[in-house]
């Protein structure tokens, strides 16, 4: 099975997690957050999409209607058993994050293999492909 197109994402694998880069820089208003929101939820329908790092390190902006899709995905998730973890945030993203409470249901990390690191030990210390033991 193929994996789809993205025109904010880019995707890879380390070992059985996703890794999710958003590419796009800046997230206005509801119509780029329902695109933003439409690619998040595409990944989770995915195969390759139970365990799925989101990074978040080339985002600058995201709206008010940004957070909402993006917490309503995590929700989802949560609910259909899949893994979800954030990294990379800008301080200004994670403070949004945290205000809307996006940081009481998914863990933010620091960076990539931080949250590697944490979809490691819960998986009880085996290795992802790609990262040091």
């Amino acid at each position: 099975m193929s994996s789809p197109q993205f025109k904010h994402l880019r995707q890879s694998m380390a070992g059985d997690v996703a890794v999710v880069t958003i590419s796009t820089k800046e997230f206005h208003g509801p119509y780029a957050a329902s695109e933003l929101g439409d690619e998040l939820q595409l990944v989770l329908a995915q195969d390759w999409g139970a365990r799925v790092l989101f990074d978040f390190g080339r985002v600058g902006f995201l709206s008010s209607s940004g957070f909402a899709k993006v917490f309503k995905l995590v929700s989802q998730a949560k609910a259909a058993g899949r893994d979800v973890k954030f990294c990379n945030m800008d301080p200004v993203i994670r403070m949004g994050a945290e205000i809307v409470g996006l940081d009481k249901l998914v863990e933010i990390h620091d960076s990539e293999s931080a949250g590697l690191r944490a979809f490691r030990a819960q998986a009880g210390g085996s290795a992802v492909a790609g990262e040091p033991s």
